[in-house]
């Protein structure tokens, strides 16, 4: 009964698990989707400090600006990055600032390092004489080794040399803690690490990890990189669900923090595309984002990794999209066919009625001559005329009926397309509340008024693209009509537009475009008095155009 007990708890917290995950994707999509204004944010911040650089007279306060422009491109964008990080270098040598010329020796060595030019950052720190330095300094140096060995080992991925860099990375990083301080922001971060790669200890690291993300918020470098080594800790582990939920929040915090040198989002490709099939089309765009980031950074590593992981998503994600298009294809199809079925049923129905009308007129003249030849069947004959007035009647209310029908249903077909579409997106969105707000909405109307006209606009402009334009060239040059942009209609044009499809009473044309009779007659009269040829406006306007094929 106890492990029934566990069992079930264990699968309850994994559901629970699992629709947190879910949220949390959504969540990720929203920040993706607002990826170009961090990144407006971020070049209108450096584009402040260029212009404090361009005002600054003062050789060290340039070095101090220069290092935060280096700070911002550090992994945002390698050349730019590279571009300040060398014009520091230079100023600080001629300046003799020794302290400033160590600095931005080991920014370059460790932005080299993170772009995966391995040697070149070998050189560079091999040239730099670190004893007597600073304690920073110091920091910064053995950090940048690590970082630089870490990096190698990764690259290398194999049983020789992975091992080799892995060691000297471990060495680097025990000879760094001397030196961190815990006023630090990265002092956890980096006890995280040395519990990994030195003692070993996963529980520890954990513990300094998520230290790490409770004191810093999502717009910090360093919460991204311990969500993921977080989420790396608990997929060493098997626990896969923790492993998404924390690979989603480095993720989010890289894309909030524009880090274009990064390895989340293609971890989180590769995971989705392996372990749901429903999130293929999320792990298209995801891989195809982290792409676009590798190579606005230039990070060889990134681009190389991503290159051999992406093609197996894109090639599923088409696969999964040609099924689609086979299933839109045959239901067209479907919808094809019956639609052909319902053009032969109406055109059976008409057939029909041409022949009972035929058979109608033929039993009149039958009628007349009885009258004739039979006197004495005038009363019946009377009858008779009577039930065929009757029968005329109840044809004509057939047929206005039939038309009724037709026209109703056309326009509950079109709304309930629309209101399904509405209702699936909203129901597969997780929002029904706004669903339910929406649907008891007294603007529902409104809106259904406005998407209609919006899509009348585009359908017709597809067939007439030419209507605008001829139509201004029946008015007077005062007194054309400009538009918005290219897909839509003012009112005006809308009116004339159906007066060209053949909708010519202002009362269809009222109940089509939701206004009033008196509106519709009120736009023709002005559109009229505007034409060059007002005794044939209406007349031109049914020459106006070519259908396109």
């Amino acid at each position: 009964m106890r492990v029934l007990m566990a069992f079930l708890l264990s699968a309850l917290a994994s559901m629970s698990m699992h629709a947190a995950n879910q949220r949390d994707l959504q969540r990720l999509d929203e920040t993706l989707d607002q990826r170009d204004s961090y990144t407006q944010r971020k070049l209108q911040h450096i584009d402040y400090l260029k212009a404090q650089l361009k005002a600054q007279p003062d050789s060290e306060q340039q070095l101090r600006l220069y290092d935060q422009l280096f700070d911002e491109y550090y992994v945002f964008k390698f050349d730019s990055a590279r571009y300040y990080v060398d014009i520091a270098l230079t100023l600080s040598r001629k300046l003799h600032k020794d302290y400033y010329t160590k600095l931005n020796l080991l920014r370059q060595a460790r932005l080299y390092a993170i772009g995966g030019l391995y040697s070149e950052a070998i050189e560079v720190l091999d040239n730099i004489n670190i004893e007597g330095s600073r304690k920073d300094l110091k920091l910064q140096y053995y950090l940048t080794y690590f970082i630089l060995y870490s990096n190698w080992a990764n690259y290398c991925s194999d049983d020789r040399f992975s091992p080799i860099y892995a060691a000297r990375a471990r060495d680097f990083l025990k000879q760094a803690m001397p030196f961190l301080e815990p006023s630090m922001p990265f002092w956890d971060y980096y006890h995280g690490e040395y519990y990994i790669y030195v003692e070993r200890n996963d529980k520890k690291a954990l513990y300094y990890y998520f230290r790490t993300i409770r004191r810093l918020s999502k717009h910090s470098r360093y919460y991204a990189m311990a969500s993921f080594a977080i989420a790396n800790n608990y997929s060493a582990h098997g626990d896969q669900e923790r492993y998404e939920q924390y690979l989603i929040e480095a993720a989010i915090s890289d894309a909030i923090c524009c880090t274009r040198e990064n390895l989340a989002l293609q971890d989180l490709a590769t995971y989705l595309f392996r372990e749901d099939n429903n999130n293929i089309e999320r792990a298209d765009r995801y891989i195809n984002i982290a792409m676009e980031d590798a190579k606005f950074f230039n990070a060889r590593l990134r681009i190389l990794e991503i290159s051999q992981k992406m093609p197996t998503i894109v090639a599923s994600y088409e696969q999964q999209m040609m099924k689609r298009n086979n299933t839109l294809k045959w239901a067209i199809i479907v919808i094809s066919l019956l639609v052909f079925g319902s053009l032969m049923a109406i055109l059976y129905i008409f057939r029909q009625n041409k022949l009972l009308t035929n058979r109608r007129h033929q039993l009149s003249q039958s009628n007349s001559k009885l009258t004739e030849l039979n006197f004495k069947l005038t009363e019946l004959n009377s009858r008779l005329a009577k039930a065929n007035t009757m029968l005329v009647d109840t044809n004509r209310k057939r047929e206005r009926l039939a038309k009724l029908y037709i026209d109703l249903c056309a326009k509950f077909i079109d709304r309930l397309a629309h209101y399904q579409t509405f209702v699936q997106r909203k129901i597969k969105a997780n929002q029904v509340s706004e669903l339910l707000s929406k649907i008891s909405s007294s603007r529902l109307s409104e809106e259904e008024a406005e998407v209609f006209r919006n899509r009348f606009d585009k359908a017709f402009l597809d067939l007439y693209p030419t209507f605008t334009s001829e139509l201004n060239a029946l008015l007077e040059p005062e007194h054309r009509i400009a538009n918005s942009d290219n897909h839509s209609m003012t009112s005006e044009q809308r009116i004339y537009a159906l007066i060209r499809l053949g909708v010519k009473e202002s009362s269809e044309i009222a109940s089509v475009l939701f206004y009033s009779p008196q509106t519709i007659y009120n736009y023709r009269s002005r559109v009229k008095n505007w034409a060059v040829n007002k005794e044939t406006f209406e007349e031109d306007i049914m020459k106006i155009g070519t259908i396109i094929q």
